[in-house]
């Protein structure tokens, strides 16, 4: 009969066979490093897709319907303003999400607002730009929010350990502050209506048990523990959810404000409520929104009753698109000839100075000049008459363009202007000062 190992015997046979059951495992299954460089890693599965829900989500649902009609938000810029960047344990960029706008548009459709994308508009410009749509198409912000997420403070930590014989547990926490701000801006005056700071600390905990033990001549140590911490994006989330329901909710009725905060009061520290806006300024907000929501929706009442008007009043009101379209047509061609004479002065000017004055003034009336064709042009400017202001147009570019380099040219090489060209001769009188770009009004029957 044989004898009995001894006791760490059995233990250096227990870790051998754990050894050979993991290495046995993970060439069956699908560990990496014993995967066939030939096949795919079979990927693990991991915990389902799901919804981002926060514990102000229910504050936020409370509020659906009870926004005033007709105000429509906007988020511009939440920026991270902390200048915090983490390149450890994996991390390649800012320590903070950069995404922030976004989750606040979330919270503003979680509380049934109006939202309109003004975080990029580059498609609508795009489009306007093509001719394709009419900027003026786009719906107008009675509201927008802005803010920064501007602290970041790593709070010293503590831990302890305690250990006898070898035998003991261990604790340590840390913590994180972080701080933002949030205001709300009146679009129509500039005025900021109402603003929320919030801060909230992020804790992180790690706790285990040592063991170390002699058996015979072999050490034998074992270390167990774990480590807790929060989400600090889903954190930040939640201020952002909360901010952005303190601001919603000084437009409602205070008696609402109040019911639907106390769905989640436990969740808030600190002050009963965030009220810090100014009621007047807010009140004031919401009677110029109702009074341009008002004004909006009877205009397609007064398009239509425009087309139901006897044929001579329509006639009338083609005579006034005609009549404003010729006008523009001919300020276009006066502004393209002043422009042409005052690069032509540019051109026969002998100093550096007169050319770099008459080189601005030229540029500037082109600019004016295409402007006034462009109008015109989208009001129904064809034919001959609008190719002939083109040409004037065109040429006054091209004119101004040769003075512009001229003078660059001169300027690089610390000359005077050269001696003018038989061709380029002054002609007429100096231009007058240039008006100021065009302000148009909405003609009736425009296109």
């Amino acid at each position: 009969m044989m004898p009995s190992p001894a006791p760490w015997s059995r233990l250096r046979l227990a870790s051998a066979l754990a050894i050979c059951a993991a290495v046995v495992s993970g060439c069956s299954g699908s560990f990496g490093a014993f995967t066939p460089p030939t096949r795919n890693m079979v990927l693990p599965d991991g915990p389902p897709v799901e919804e981002i829900v926060t514990v102000f989500d229910d504050a936020l649902q409370c509020l659906r319907g009870q926004v005033p009609g007709g105000v429509t938000f906007g988020v511009g810029q939440v920026v991270d303003a902390t200048g915090r960047e983490s390149y450890a344990e994996g991390a390649s960029g800012r320590f903070l999400s950069q995404g922030a706008g976004e989750m606040v548009q979330s919270a503003l459709f979680r509380a049934g607002a109006a939202v309109v994308n003004r975080r990029n508009p580059d498609i609508a410009v795009m489009e306007t730009q093509w001719g394709i749509r009419d900027i003026r198409q786009q719906l107008p912000v009675n509201f927008y929010i802005t803010g920064s997420i501007n602290s970041l403070d790593f709070i010293p930590g503590g831990g302890t350990s305690f250990t006898v014989a070898g035998v003991g547990p261990q604790y340590r926490q840390s913590r994180i502050l972080v701080g933002l701000d949030l205001s709300l801006t009146d679009a129509f005056t500039g005025r900021i209506v109402a603003s929320v700071p919030l801060q909230r600390q992020m804790f992180s905990r790690e706790f285990g048990a040592s063991i170390g033990r002699f058996f015979g001549d072999t050490l034998v140590s074992l270390d167990a523990g774990g480590q807790q911490r929060e989400a600090v994006h889903f954190v930040l989330r939640q201020m952002l959810s909360l901010a952005t329901f303190e601001l919603v909710g000084q437009l409602v009725d205070e008696s609402t404000y109040r019911n639907c905060r106390s769905s989640v009061a436990q969740y808030i520290g600190g002050s009963d409520q965030f009220q810090t806006g100014a009621p007047e300024a807010i009140q004031a907000a919401l009677a110029t929104a109702s009074d341009l929501a008002t004004r909006d929706a009877a205009a397609p009442q007064q398009a239509a009753a425009a087309q139901e008007q006897p044929s001579g009043s329509r006639e009338v009101a083609a005579l006034s698109v005609e009549d404003h379209i010729q006008q523009l047509n001919s300020q276009a061609s006066v502004l393209g000839a002043r422009a042409i004479a005052a690069a032509e002065e540019a051109l026969a000017a002998e100093t550096l100075d007169v050319q770099a004055q008459k080189t601005a003034e030229a540029l500037q009336l082109v600019r004016a000049a295409g402007q006034y064709l462009r109008r015109a042009a989208e009001l129904g400017l064809t034919g001959p008459a609008g190719d002939a202001t083109a040409i004037v147009v065109q040429r006054a570019l091209e004119m101004a363009t040769e003075a512009n380099d001229r003078m660059s040219a001169a300027a690089e090489n610390g000359t005077d202007a050269p001696a003018p060209s038989p061709s380029s001769e002054a002609t007429g009188s100096p231009a007058a000062a240039v008006p100021g770009t065009p302000e148009y009004e909405r003609i009736p029957g425009a296109r």
